[in-house]
């Protein structure tokens, strides 16, 4: 068992404190007390802190994760075909835990001492203690269901999963994906902005939303969005994500895939705890029954109040943030550059392969605050965009420099060559991989789904690269220099999520019908933003639409149609940006499959009082259905 090191415990101990998180605080109510006493954290219970959930999903393995307070093994036991070898064991397995001291998951002291209004202080704490159990169960049978039960300390948790199936013996796969969870204990109570387009933002025959001084302000608050007062959503973020799941596990998905952003800060202590709660805890067993495959975003790199993305003098605040993630999670390594982790990383489940690209950091750097840019700047949208001025950076907040100078503050006696944050440009050990698994997923008539955090195509906030007259600090366009690469090995789609918005976008460089469909699924639960707007001449906000390969967009093109109820209330009937999910479904063909991606949305149905009765699964209008070949590439349209 692993204990903390000293130098591990300090530097989790003792970051600065002085940066607050960047999510809006929600107004204070007015019985709110204004101060409270330090917290502490709790004793270590016994019994599970999350609940197993699974990792590295393969045909014949699975690993299952879980975590303790107490250094006490637990123990494993798996039921079903193909285990037992031995006389009287029948179809079972049983294996004991090695626990691992988590060291970096300790509160710090401004975690300790954190008030969030509406809540009492330390509420949302655990204890100081984190001890991780991973099991790998190996020798499976492709396409079986197994019952598994892990018992820790007394506590006893039973859940059951299917090892992916082999090339040939398949007829349906279900993967869903989101982005942007950003979980956190703030969004128990707060309720995040909710854009409207300036442009088609209302059919013709709806009443326009409700005003500041309205039953709905009242309720759930206002804010302020280009200069123009804006509605908060009618669900927090915690029942926005509870909902959200609840419906992804009612569909019942093979995989689901986590694009990014999964707390509102990775080094944050508290907001992997919510995270866990959510998807492995006290709110649903979900990862206990089906593999998470998360991607690391720019959040995964920051650590909230306790430094932010840290400074040049300590990059170690956004070290201690990608090493939470990489903790928690057992992914499949690059066994070429194990120093990485599992930042990118690859999942075959049948015929399909999931590729996981890390695109926290590129070469060279840039960073529109110091002007440091790789490309003359320019205006206009996306056609105007060249391989002269093309970016090459999504991460403005620090160099690479400066994170491996952290990394080895953080870890004495390291090198640059043990530093886990990969790039993603064309000299990158990441693009070679990528290219060759690329490669290889077509020889074997694989089809292939890529995910990453920034989305590259994108009409949103970080749609326009940092070269840009209306630039973003963190764009996605980097990544626009993958898009050959799919195009070539015939990618069906790309994931992404960061600007928090549900957009898809088609890519087809050489116009030849064969291209790829990209998505930003940034719904999970943070907030809900609208296309990215700048002033024209008379002042007035209007649509950028940099991304000119868009094809549909919920901000854009649903428009919202607001009804009054039988008690003369303003209600949203249908419309709209809401949370929600990409639903991948694959059917096998007598040649061929046909892949589905449905765009989910959760309709909040309120009562007159804007009390929440129930959530709607819905979907919207931009169903797309397309063939793939014997080769698991996409047919031309």
């Amino acid at each position: 068992m692993h204990k903390p090191t000293a130098v591990a415990l300090a530097a989790a101990v003792l970051l600065p404190l002085a940066i607050a998180p960047a999510t809006p605080a929600a107004a204070l109510p007015a019985s709110a007390p204004m101060s409270f006493p330090a917290s502490t954290a709790k004793s270590p219970e016994p019994g599970f802190r999350v609940l197993p959930y699974l990792q590295a999903p393969g045909a014949t393995s699975m690993t299952i994760n879980w975590i303790s307070e107490t250094d006490q093994p637990g123990t494993l036991s798996v039921q079903g075909p193909g285990l037992g070898n031995q006389p009287g064991k029948g179809n079972s397995s049983a294996q004991s835990s090695e626990p691992e001291y988590l060291d970096l998951m300790e509160y710090t002291q401004a975690e300790l001492e954190q008030q969030i209004p509406g809540l009492e202080q330390g509420t949302w704490l655990k204890s100081n203690s984190n001890y991780k159990h991973s099991v790998t169960i190996e020798d499976l049978k492709p396409g079986k269901k197994y019952d598994y039960t892990v018992t820790q300390s007394g506590q006893r948790h039973t859940a059951a999963f299917e090892t992916a199936p082999d090339g040939k013996s398949w007829k349906n796969i279900r993967i869903v994906a989101f982005s942007d969870s950003e979980t956190e204990p703030r969004g128990r109570t707060e309720h995040r902005e909710w854009e409207l387009s300036p442009v088609n933002g209302y059919t013709s025959e709806s009443l326009q939303r409700p005003s500041t001084d309205s039953k709905w302000a009242e309720t759930f608050g206002m804010t302020t969005r280009y200069g123009q007062p804006t509605l908060r959503y009618p669900l927090d973020q915690s029942t926005a994500f509870n909902e959200n799941l609840r419906h992804v596990q009612a569909a019942n998905p093979d995989l689901v895939m986590m694009a990014g952003d999964l707390t509102q800060g990775s080094g944050y202590q508290p907001a992997w705890d919510e995270f866990f709660g959510h998807v492995a805890g006290e709110h649903s067993d979900l990862a206990s029954n089906v593999p998470l495959l998360p991607a690391l975003g720019n959040w995964e790199t920051y650590a909230a109040l306790n430094g932010g993305y840290g400074s040049d003098a300590d990059r170690t605040p956004a070290v201690i943030s990608r090493n939470r993630f990489l903790d928690y999670f057992s992914l499949p390594q690059d066994p070429e550059h194990p120093e990485y982790k599992g930042s990118y990383y690859r999942v075959d489940h049948g015929p399909v392969t999931v590729l996981t690209l890390d695109s926290t950091n590129g070469r060279p750097d840039e960073n529109t605050s110091t002007g440091t840019l790789s490309g003359e700047k320019f205006s206009g949208d996306d056609t105007n965009l060249t391989a002269e001025n093309q970016s090459t950076d999504t991460q403005g907040q620090f160099t690479f420099e400066s994170y491996v100078q952290g990394f080895k503050d953080l870890f004495p006696g390291s090198t640059e060559q043990d530093v886990d944050l990969p790039n993603m440009d064309a000299g990158s050990a990441q693009w070679d991989w990528a290219e060759k698994q690329l490669a290889e997923a077509r020889a074997d008539g694989q089809i292939v789904l890529v995910q990453f955090h920034h989305a590259a195509y994108s009409n949103g906030v970080h749609g326009t690269p940092p070269n840009h007259e209306h630039p973003d600090n963190q764009s996605g366009t980097t990544m626009r220099a993958y898009s050959p690469m799919f195009e070539e090995h015939g990618v069906a789609a790309v994931i992404s999520g960061h600007d928090e918005m549900f957009e898809r976008s088609w890519v087809d460089a050489d116009g030849d019908g064969r291209g790829f469909h990209s998505y930003d699924v940034g719904v999970a639960a943070d907030g809900l933003r609208g296309e990215k707007l700048v002033q024209n001449a008379q002042g007035e906000y209007e649509p950028l639409r940099f991304n000119s390969h868009s094809q549909w967009s919920a901000p854009a093109d649903q428009s919202e149609i607001w009804e009054e109820d039988e008690n003369g209330v303003a209600q949203l009937v249908s419309g709209g940006l809401h949370y929600g999910h990409l639903q991948i479904d694959i059917a096998k063909k007598a040649k061929g499959a046909e892949l589905t991606l449905t765009p989910v949305y959760v309709f909040p149905k309120l009562d007159s009082e804007y009390q929440l009765e129930r959530t709607e699964r819905r979907v919207y209008d931009d169903v797309v259905t397309f063939p793939v070949s014997q080769d698991g590439a996409p047919l031309a349209k």
